[in-house]
């Protein structure tokens, strides 16, 4: 089948754009941050991310609590994770973008449909600008961002992608990485804060694989992992037969940021797995330690990154 987009779609009060082709079916809604909600993989019929059983996607007032109106899915966060105050101003819970409305434009070619969506950050002079790309005959799509600095000075930025998957007993995270860092929030579970990717130190020095997904622990962790080989990250899931990959510049997005939450936060089960360029989730803290994106006024960041989901029992991959 062509590549087919729907724009007259709803979700509750929100526009809901669908791109779809023979083997995978997006909704994008462009009202709520762009947030991509589905991203289905046909065949199987499993939505690959996560959705918040008990929140629906909805309009929500600029500088939410972020954690109390998530619906879950793939979100957008510029310029701060954590709330911040920085050179004065207050940055709201998880930046100033995941909540507005962004404007939206399709495009479609013979073969290809691509859905832009652009927005322009209130306290950060900056524009967000992403292209989502969908072709004939491929089980994933394509992004292309560009952050541009609309003002004259320079701005000191976090920027991460935020998607959130849905996970069972049998999935495992393979990221090539030397170092994993403890988010010191959750020191306490941890005997050391530093480990070697993927096995991290836990209570009386006990081994514990973060790689591999375990619902049953009972507890919701945050790690950075750092020392990137190359900008790839797969999420493996062996009960339904499926490999999720997310390719992302390494030299842009030098970090992945990992939210497990296994039943620890809220009941929920969900891994967010999150390539960044900065860590950790304070941005003042960041910008003292030096490790933040910077534009000079004028300047663009442009960056590409591509998705794709592929079967592992039958071992067909698509082109993305």
């Amino acid at each position: 089948m062509p590549v087919e987009v729907n724009e007259s779609g709803r979700l509750g009060d929100l526009k809901a754009v669908a791109v779809e082709n023979e083997y995978i079916r997006l909704t994008i809604l462009p009202e709520l941050g762009a947030k991509i909600y589905d991203i289905i993989h046909k065949e199987s019929g499993k939505n690959i991310v996560w959705h918040n059983p008990r929140v629906r996607p909805r309009r929500v007032p600029f500088g939410s609590r972020f954690d109390d109106v998530w619906s879950g899915g793939w979100d957008e966060i510029f310029p701060n994770d954590a709330e911040s105050v920085v050179g004065g101003e207050r940055y709201p819970d998880m930046g100033e973008v995941w909540a507005l409305e962004w404007d939206c434009e399709v495009e479609e070619g013979s073969d290809w449909a691509a859905v832009t969506t652009a927005v322009r950050s209130p306290i950060t002079p900056a524009e967000i600008r992403r292209r989502l790309t969908l072709k004939n005959g491929a089980s994933g799509f394509m992004l292309e961002y560009q952050i541009l600095n609309l003002g004259s000075n320079r701005i000191e930025f976090l920027w991460k992608v935020h998607p959130a998957f849905e996970i069972n007993k049998n999935c495992r995270i393979e990221i090539p990485a030397e170092r994993g860092i403890v988010d010191r929030r959750y020191a306490g579970l941890f005997s050391r804060e530093d480990y070697r990717w993927p096995v991290a130190h836990g209570k009386g020095g006990r081994p514990v694989d973060v790689s591999v997904v375990d619902p049953s622990a009972n507890n919701c962790t945050l790690h950075y992992v750092t020392g990137l080989s190359s900008g790839r990250l797969r999420f493996i899931d062996e009960e339904n037969g499926l490999a999720s990959t997310l390719d992302f510049p390494p030299d842009i997005m030098n970090n992945v940021w990992l939210f497990l939450a296994y039943g620890g936060w809220r009941g929920h089960y969900t891994a967010v797995l999150e390539p960044s360029t900065s860590y950790p989730f304070d941005l003042a803290e960041a910008i003292r330690l030096g490790n933040v994106t910077r534009l000079d006024g004028g300047e663009r960041l442009l960056a590409k990154l591509s998705f794709g989901v592929s079967s592992i029992k039958t071992g067909r991959e698509q082109d993305k």
